[in-house]
């Protein structure tokens, strides 16, 4: 695994060439998460973690490190029985774990789900007692442990992931091996040439402004889609490359905005009042070193601000407010206010949402609660009981509670949570939870109160909001199309995905959706977003063909991805590659009832009616409520004149009885009906 692929570059804006004249800065840097993010095996270096050899089984799953001849390697029996073999050549972090990185065909490198713990000296699987099976896409052989597509924009320094979406292959590339220097500075090659040079002073282009470098360091430090292919560089805006992910979307974050999934922290930075106030990560962290510039344990990092009230922070005074004497695990800021939530098995990391605990909220909605993480041995009912008495009306007053209590209702589905996201957001200022209301505003986009404001998000300020609100109003084009000239890239992307296959867009507009789909194309859905497009505009039936079978190969054991699929190659006319994809769906889940429904369409294409009818009959037992399939019972059955039947089944779909194809089988119907029941 090579250091670097542009050995010049490297030697003139590298951390070598930086020291020169920033010897203390490169010093901070060395031996940094950051300098380690990656880096090639080493037989120095990885010489514990596989000697002597190490055997370890988790999940059925036998898995074996040793060091032969000098190269690194791991076997595994998997629990179906398949062994495989692998050098590895890559290292991906320092600590409190390390995982190797194995060459695959087709430029692919693979992350091992097998992490060595270098403070235990000992090895473990990430996903311990999960059953991840070859072929799935979150085993380590899978697309979703690709190293290429998931791990290394962030653990690299300049990396371009160079996919060919018509290939299958990756040339991927990268300046050095961890993050260095010029992953967060910019223009160096002419600060190198003119810094020696009599008089020279750094230009004000080389200095990021406090909302420049907080863009960069989110460029790593948050979950986003990526919509460039790696062109982004420091001093560029955040919402031109990346679309942030934030509790809109179920299953990443708590109701309440506390982290749930990996979220990787600035989501949970920009929907905090601290991020709201303008604080940023440098006012905190040394970016070269990466440590707080003061400790957190005796609350010196935090008191900097709150004890004294500077930039008007509200004034605390620890041990009155924390009700814990000082010293004590119960009187540290980040405690309770940044509690740690433990990934990978080993790593644990900090929440930075500053959320306050609320026990009422894990009663309720089983949100977690810094007060029962610490005393684990009382109920929540305690913590209620002490949280009401020392902060029942702050708790009672803060937004947090009431926005937890209708991000809930919005993720169930409630007939009130349009109400209450909308009534909260006329009380928020935090831009970042207006986007969150914009997004789970979307299945109530008709009503009409849901639409008038969500129009109104389309003018926000903010980019995040303006973004959101344009997917919410996807099925009102005249609405969203003016904001295809919006100065935000990740809008006009927005507004894109929606109108790409139904209006008219600039050819620049179409040029960057096309970008951030053929970036993409390594992930099922975008391979099936961008054959869709392709098929509508009825170009080669081979690259549709491609991006299908890449699709359905990436996620081969995903039953819905095989039905999606399916759909395609009917799409294509290849109702054989269809069949395939829709039994291997049926293997897979075999009382899938799309799979089964999608199947009983397939054979009513192909004219086998009682086949389908056969299949229809199977999916309305499972599913009595499918109206579709109901209705298409009634056509299967029209078509080999069994009217009787046919009429039975059409009753079985009420709620389509006011659409025309609806109406029209129905009088179809009674016609024959009424033929066969004539003397």
């Amino acid at each position: 695994m090579p250091e670097t692929h542009f050995p010049e570059r490297l030697a003139m804006i590298g951390p070598q060439a930086c020291a020169a004249c920033h010897l203390d800065a490169v010093h901070d840097w060395e031996g940094t998460h950051h300098a380690l993010a990656n880096r090639p095996v080493d037989l120095t270096l990885d010489h514990t973690a596989f000697n002597p050899a190490w055997t370890f089984t988790d999940a059925g799953v036998t898995t074996r490190l040793s060091e032969q001849n000098g190269e690194f390697s791991i076997s595994v029996d998997e629990a179906d029985g398949s062994q495989s073999n692998h050098i590895l050549a890559g290292v991906i972090a320092v600590d409190p774990l390390r995982q190797y990185l194995a060459p695959f065909a087709n430029g692919q490198w693979q992350t091992t789900s097998s992490a060595y713990d270098p403070a235990k000296n000992e090895w473990f699987d990430v996903f311990t007692g999960e059953d991840r099976l070859p072929g799935e896409w979150g085993h380590w052989t899978g697309q979703g442990m690709n190293w290429n597509a998931n791990c290394a924009a962030c653990h690299m320094t300049e990396f371009k992931k160079n996919y060919d979406w018509q290939t299958g292959k990756y040339a991927s590339t990268w300046l050095q091996q961890g993050i260095a220097c010029a992953q967060c500075h910019t223009g160096l090659e002419a600060h190198m040439r003119d810094a020696g040079k009599s008089g020279y002073t750094v230009p004000e282009s080389l200095k990021l402004s406090k909302a420049a470098v907080m863009d960069n360091c989110a460029s790593c430090h948050s979950r986003r889609g990526q919509l460039t292919n790696d062109r982004f560089r420091p001093g560029e805006r955040y919402h031109d490359h990346y679309e942030l992910s934030l509790p809109d979307q179920p299953n990443l974050y708590y109701p309440d905005g506390q982290v749930l999934d990996e979220d990787f922290v600035y989501g949970s930075f920009m929907m905090s009042r601290m991020g709201h106030a303008g604080v940023s990560c440098l006012d905190c962290h040394n970016p070269h070193s990466l440590q707080t510039i003061l400790p957190v344990e005796n609350n010196l990092l935090c008191m900097r601000c709150h004890e004294v009230g500077l930039d008007n922070a509200p004034i605390i005074k620890a041990e009155a407010h924390s009700h814990h004497p000082a010293g004590s695990t119960g009187n540290r800021c980040v405690e309770c206010h940044m509690p740690h939530t433990t990934y990978m098995q080993r790593d644990p990391r900090r929440d930075h949402g500053f959320t306050s605990p609320d026990p009422l909220m894990t009663q309720e909605l089983g949100i977690p609660n810094a007060c029962n993480s610490c005393h684990n041995t009382e109920s929540t009912e305690w913590a209620v009981e002490w949280a009401e008495k020392w902060y029942g009306e702050q708790l009672a007053s803060k937004p947090q509670r009431a926005r937890a209590r209708a991000v809930a209702a919005a993720y169930a589905g409630e007939s009130t949570a349009p109400s209450a996201l909308m009534e909260l957001a006329t009380m928020e200022d935090i831009p970042a939870w207006h986007a969150v209301y914009a997004g789970l505003l979307a299945p109530w986009g008709e009503d009409p109160a849901v639409y008038r404001y969500l129009r109104e998000q389309l003018s926000a300020n903010s980019p995040l909001v303006r973004s959101r609100a344009v997917r919410s109003l996807a099925e009102s084009p005249a609405d969203i199309f003016p904001l295809h000239k919006d100065d935000s890239r990740a809008v006009r992307l927005a507004v894109a995905d929606a109108l790409i296959n139904r209006t008219q867009l600039p050819e620049q507009m179409i040029a960057e959706w096309f970008e951030y789909q053929q970036y993409n194309s390594d992930r099922p859905q975008h391979a099936f977003v961008l054959a869709n497009y392709l098929i509508n505009l009825q170009r080669s039936e081979e690259a549709v063909r491609i991006l299908v079978d890449r699709a359905v190969a990436l996620d081969a054991l995903s039953a819905p991805a095989q039905q999606q699929g399916a759909v395609f190659y009917s799409r294509i006319g290849d109702t054989n590659a269809a069949e395939e994809a829709l039994l291997r769906a049926l293997q897979l889940e075999p009382q899938n009832v799309q799979s089964i429904y999608l199947f009983a369409l397939l054979r009513a294409e192909q004219q086998n009616y009682p086949e389908a009818i056969a299949l229809l009959r199977d999916v309305t037992a499972l599913e009595p409520g499918f109206e579709r399939a109901w209705f298409n019972l009634a056509l299967a059955y029209s078509k080999i004149g069994q009217w009787g039947e046919a009429d039975a089944a059409l009753r079985g779909a009420p709620g389509m009885s006011n659409l025309p194809a609806w109406r029209q089988t129905f009088d179809v119907i009674q016609r024959q009906l009424g033929a066969v029941s004539s003397p």
